[in-house]
């Protein structure tokens, strides 16, 4: 179907063609991931945090997080060579992760008090800048979100592989996605379901982020299904198996209902209409909270912990520290977009145009 471009008249700004409906359901599951955190997760760990006004224990925002990204993932893998796209999902992800990991392990150590038990080291650090947080237990993650990078670099890196394979006509996609999800639940609910599995069952499924793949696979089913490429019932089941793998496979406490929903938000964003019934302040609101919806992520838990032990420290009531930590996440992951994120993505596809460019001409000499 023929795309209509419209051009603006002149002196007027062009409209985004950006949907809001993908920019709602990522705030949604971002406030989810730091709502829970915030106020379940810190204040029933030994930190001193004073009990908060509520509690969020539904547990299902950063499974959709990731979901999301592999929809995005998929949506643009037939624009780049395989490797072209790869260094690119990188650009994104690693500069912000890195800078951010030296900012929660500078905060921790500075402004946590002395009784901190989760005081991270100089072999931590290290360990996360590498990424091999999952492959040795005597490597702490700096910040329990971090636990996404390792899996959605694998993923990634296993999503290149295999649209190179696909691109050369090797591979059917389709049997793949059920594999994906199939094999490792068939382990998880046979070997690893012994009380003392084999460790190196454990690696293979842990460790290299298979146990969280069947959440790229509904995102590459739902990108696949919205663009006519998949069937609905091959998109039910492969929803449906998602959700049993989540039950499944580690960590306990997954909210499944929940996850079932956004699911269903997601695959309503990616095919149907765009949702405008917001207030255009409101939409506006969505639009910039989700632009930094991955700098928020990357910087809420641990640092939030350590302002709202301090603020509990300082006699303030629990609603205090509650919106203390939620603007300092937002403020914190602002600055981290703003000035490392996006820079750092420029400056590398910039710099990747630029060779590749070199190497065209030096081929065509």
């Amino acid at each position: 179907m023929a795309t209509r471009v419209s051009v603006p008249a002149a002196g007027t700004r062009k409209r985004s063609s950006r949907r809001f409906s993908w920019d709602l359901v990522r705030v949604v599951a971002v406030f989810a991931v730091l709502v829970h955190h915030l106020t379940f997760v810190g204040p029933n760990e030994p930190l001193g945090i004073a009990a908060p006004p509520f509690e969020s224990t539904y547990q299902f925002g950063a499974s959709t997080l990731l979901v999301i990204s592999a929809y995005f993932a998929g949506m643009t893998l037939s624009r780049y060579t395989s490797l072209q796209w790869w260094l690119r999902r990188m650009a994104r992800l690693l500069p912000a992760y890195v800078a951010a990991v030296f900012l929660v392990f500078t905060f921790v150590r500075v402004f946590a008090p002395a009784d901190w038990p989760i005081r991270p080291s100089v072999v931590d650090l290290v360990g996360n800048i590498l990424l091999i947080q999952p492959w040795s237990e005597h490597i702490r993650y700096v910040d329990g979100s971090f636990w996404t990078l390792p899996v959605q670099v694998a993923g990634f890196t296993a999503l290149a592989v295999l649209w190179h394979l696909r691109s050369r006509g090797r591979l059917p996609s389709l049997p793949i996605l059920y594999a994906v999800i199939l094999v490792p639940l068939f382990l998880r609910v046979t070997y690893l379901a012994h009380e003392e599995p084999s460790s190196w069952l454990v690696a293979l499924v842990e460790h290299t982020g298979l146990h969280r793949a069947h959440l790229f696979v509904a995102g590459i089913a739902i990108w696949r299904w919205s663009n006519r490429e998949l069937r609905f019932a091959h998109l039910f089941a492969l929803l449906g198996l998602t959700l049993i793998a989540l039950h499944e496979q580690p960590p306990a406490g997954d909210s499944v209902g929940a996850f079932a929903i956004m699911l269903g938000l997601i695959c309503l964003a990616a095919r149907g209409p765009d949702w405008r019934f917001l207030p255009e302040v409101l939409v506006r609101a969505v639009k910039w909270i989700a632009g930094i919806s991955y700098g928020i992520y990357l910087v809420h838990q641990h640092i939030g912990y350590v302002i709202a032990r301090r603020l509990t420290d300082l006699g303030f009531p629990s609603w205090v520290w509650v919106v203390a930590t939620v603007c300092s996440a937002i403020v914190l992951g602002w600055a981290l977009t703003r000035f490392v994120e996006q820079p750092a993505y420029r400056w590398i596809s910039r710099t990747f145009r630029t060779l590749m460019a070199r190497k065209a001409a030096t081929a065509t000499t």
